[in-house]
Parts: C-alpha cells; sequence; structure tokens
C-alpha cells in the first residue's frame, strides 16, 4: 500500500496543527534512485487504551510518503475509545485484538504477521518524525549485511513535542555502552525479516525489560546494528505510561538479564565483570527505592495523632 496524502486522510482536530497534523512527509518517488523497488516496510503497534496518544501514532506512519507501506496495530483489549478513532483509519491500518496476552504477545503477533522486508515496532504513545521511512530504505539498500537499523529517538513530556528535548539518543551499537545506558530505542528503529525468520522474537514472560533483553540477544546471536541518524523517533512521558508506574518487576527482570550476561560466554569477560558491576549498583539501588517507599507509606502511621 502506497501511503495516503494528507487530504485522503480523515481531519486531524481543530486544536491540532504541524506534523504529523497539518503537515505531511515528501512524497517518495515510485522507485529507487537505483531503479528498484522500494523495500516493503511493515510497522507493529501493540495498544491498550492510549486514546489520548495513538491517532498521532497513526498519522505519523501513514503519511511517510512511502510507496510501499503495511501498518499493524495490535489491540489488548482497549475500552476507552481507541478502536472507534482506528476505525476511521480502517482503509490504511489492519487491526488485530489479542485479549490479555501482554505487550511482549502482541508485538510477537504483529512480527509473525507482517510482510515487510523492514520491520518497525512503535508504541501506541510515541511517533516517528518526518521522512524516517526513506531514511531507512536507503540506509539498508547502502547497507545489506547490517540486521538491525537504529536512529535518533527525542524524549518530550505529555502533548508538548517541541525542543528542548528531554534527552536525544543516538547511539552506534555496542555491548559495553548497552551496560551502562539504554544505547537504543525502538522508536526509531526497524528489524530485517530474516531475524524472524530465523525465529527471534521478544520474550512473552517479560513485560518491561523485553526491549533490552531482546536487543542483547539480537546481538549475542550475532545481528549487527547499523546507525542512522536521519531516522527519528518521538518518545513520550507521561503521568499513564507503564515506565512510571513502579512494578517490582521492572526492577527484577533487568537484574535476571544482568544475571545472565554474567555468565554468558559468548560475552566478553571484561564485559561479564562489567555486568556483575552492573548487577551490584542495580541491587544497591532496587534495595534503596524499597526502603524509601516502604519509609513513605509508614511514615504517616508515625505521625498520625491517635
Amino acid at each position: 500500500m502506497r501511503c495516503p496524502t494528507i487530504a485522503e486522510l480523515p481531519k486531524p482536530p481543530a486544536d491540532k496543527a504541524g506534523w504529523p497534523w497539518t503537515e505531511e512527509s515528501e512524497r517518495l518517488p515510485d522507485a529507487m534512485p537505483n531503479g528498484r523497488a522500494w523495500p516493503k516496510i511493515s510497522i507493529v503497534t501493540p495498544l491498550l487504551n492510549q486514546r489520548p496518544f495513538i491517532e498521532e501514532t497513526i498519522r505519523s506512519i501513514l503519511l511517510q510518503g512511502y510507496p510501499d507501506i503495511e501498518y499493524l496495530i495490535v489491540d489488548g483489549g482497549s475500552t476507552d475509545g481507541s478502536l472507534e478513532l482506528i476505525e476511521k483509519y480502517a482503509a490504511w491500518v489492519k487491526c488485530a485484538v489479542r485479549i490479555g496476552e501482554g505487550q511482549s504477545a502482541a508485538v510477537n503477533h504483529g512480527f509473525r504477521a507482517a510482510a515487510g522486508e523492514l520491520i518497525g515496532w512503535q508504541n501506541s504513545d510515541d511517533f516517528y518524525a518526518q521522512d524516517s521511512f526513506g531514511s531507512a530504505a536507503l540506509a539498508a539498500a547502502a547497507h545489506p549485511d547490517y540486521d538491525i537499523l537504529n536512529g535518533m529517538v527525542r524524549g518530550f513530556q505529555g502533548q508538548d513535542s517541541r525542543p528542548p528535548w528531554l534527552f536525544e539518543n543516538c547511539n552506534e551499537f555496542s555491548q559495553e555502552k548497552l551496560l551502562e545506558e539504554v544505547c537504543v530505542m525502538n522508536q526509531s528503529m526497524f528489524f530485517r525479516q530474516r531475524i524472524f525468520e530465523q525465529g527471534v522474537w521478544l520474550r512473552e514472560d517479560l513485560h518491561f525489560a523485553m526491549d533490552i533483553e531482546f536487543f542483547w540477544r539480537l546481538s549475542l546471536e550475532g545481528f549487527r546494528y547499523h546507525l542512522v541518524p536521519s531516522m527519528i523517533g518521538y518518545y513520550r512521558q507521561h503521568e499513564n505510561a507503564k515506565s512510571t508506574q513502579y512494578d517490582v518487576r521492572s526492577d527484577l527482570e533487568p537484574y535476571a538479564i544482568l544475571r545472565g550476561l554474567c555468565r554468558d560466554r559468548r560475552l566478553d569477560r571484561r564485559l561479564r565483570l562489567m555486568a556483575r558491576r552492573q548487577l551490584r549498583m542495580r541491587f544497591l539501588r532496587s534495595f534503596f527505592h524499597a526502603r524509601r517507599t516502604i519509609l513513605k507509606k509508614l511514615a504517616p502511621e508515625l505521625i498520625l495523632p491517635v
């Protein structure tokens, strides 16, 4: 499917302007500069009750001006009107409902259904910058030996997707850097179809660190990353985001990943020792966080009148 024009899409809300509401990407020609067909790009979005944000995600994909896209939304049982909103875009979006399976399973369902040569994973509260798909396709053609293309991610708060950014993440991938920080992010990442043809999927038992574990496993199994700074994604922080809600699994899952890396002989010994240091630091952070949480809950009982 060729991306629709802005005139073909439903009109945006009256209070919305700019990308991707009243602006669109440059429409690409039918063939690449080398005369070949553009690679098909599939995008997978897991969704659960994100009505305030999902339309921005959808429009940022449909308005890429790209000649051959496929867009799959996998909904986990939304009850906030998200599905009714998506219905406005039904001519361009495939939507599957998989109730109660979790985010990782939803993404895997989309990956299995995707027919594209390049496959992206964009969350339902995040979105792409203009012209990112063209950049991905050209980079994929220029660097056929690389399996994952990662770009720049800009973080912002709430509805205001303008600078100054909360952060800008644009890094060449390395195992050492991934031990130190989240150096690559799915908001501006495309995977080759051959990764999934080899049976590499997200772990469906993980709910908070499934992306980091997946990035590690891709690297350890020999898949290669390539930085494409012109591919840009936007990461939204908001009060209802899963990353802002404390859950003990958000501590336990990264802890388990680090424990595995300490023992993984595919890693250089220096990196295994570095993983052990990170494990100690994470344990101390978790311990002090838990202690503060307990004190915060119990303190009122110490000062309230009897």
